[in-house]
């Protein structure tokens, strides 16, 4: 009787700290989806940057078309858009809501290309260099960008990105000495026991080894739990998430699980490792009062 009480203390024990550790995992993982969609959302809005080129009305269609596939190549270049002049001109109509040719006898729209930016090249230092480049192009007679705008859209996103860098630091760590604390607590029951096989000769190896093994199937099975905790969350939290979360992004759910489960091992393998290192360095008689 008494040995089953002490069976089910010692499992009570070790699901209470799973379970701990699950939730401190779950938290890790809504820190992963918020830093994937920033970053994501950061790429996006880049992406939607665009250096406009204005073509000189005496390039012929051959040399503007040339010019336009040379673009297309550049490795700056996520997207490609061609105005004609013809284009434009219907478009300036919508936008005035009369035709401007009644005032004047020719069309002075040029032909243009909106060239939309790979994130990494939308800030003001690349685009000043890119710029230059199609100036020196003999067909181009403009280029055009909003430099304030991108100026002002790049400091905000760092300063968004640095603030959350600073949070997720903050809670990895908080994170961490919650979960050390947990794993300590449950090699602190074998204290003594640690201490008898440092006695008898053990290894310091040997000693921990059966400690960081129990401390990396306890973060394993927390991490199982925090990902359920976490098909929970899409499935109730989707009516709010689905216009900024793509269910069907793959890496979105790659990123997700393999945070928790990778801080899962990694960090209840550490505290074990540290735990069973603090009863190590202690006498016998140190046990009593720790």
């Amino acid at each position: 009787m008494a040995k089953n009480i002490a069976k089910y203390k010692i499992f009570n024990s070790k699901l209470t700290s799973t379970i701990s550790i699950s939730m401190v995992l779950f938290l890790l993982g809504i820190i992963a989806m918020f830093a994937y969609i920033g970053q994501s959302l950061t790429s996006h809005i880049k992406e939607n940057l665009t250096v406009t080129i204005e073509i000189k009305g005496l390039a012929t269609s051959e040399e503007t078309a040339a010019f336009g596939d040379s673009l297309r190549k550049l490795p700056y270049t996520k997207h490609l858009i061609f105005t004609s002049k013809e284009k434009a001109l219907e478009q300036l109509k919508e936008e005035m809501g009369e035709d401007p040719m009644k005032l004047i006898n020719h069309n002075p729209l040029p032909d243009s290309y909106d060239i939309y930016l790979n994130s990494k090249y939308a800030n003001n230092d690349s685009i000043l260099f890119i710029a230059k480049a199609l100036r020196d192009v003999p067909i181009v007679s403009k280029v055009d960008y909003q430099k304030n705008l991108i100026h002002e859209l790049n400091y905000n996103l760092t300063r968004a990105s640095a603030a959350f860098m600073i949070i997720a630091c903050t809670l990895l760590l908080i994170s961490f000495v919650l979960i050390n604390n947990t794993m300590r607590l449950m090699i602190y029951s074998n204290r003594f026991l640690i201490n008898t096989m440092k006695l008898v000769g053990a290894t310091k190896w040997f000693i921990r080894r059966p400690y960081v093994w129990q401390g990396i199937l306890t973060g394993i099975g927390a991490s199982v739990l925090a990902c359920l905790y976490m098909a929970a969350f899409f499935y109730f939290a989707y009516p709010n998430i689905c216009n900024y979360i793509d269910m069907n992004d793959k890496t979105l759910f790659v990123v997700i699980v393999g945070t928790i489960f990778a801080s899962g091992i990694l960090i209840t393998a550490l505290a074990s490792l540290f735990a069973t290192n603090k009863y190590l360095k202690h006498e016998t008689n140190d046990l009593y009062f720790i």
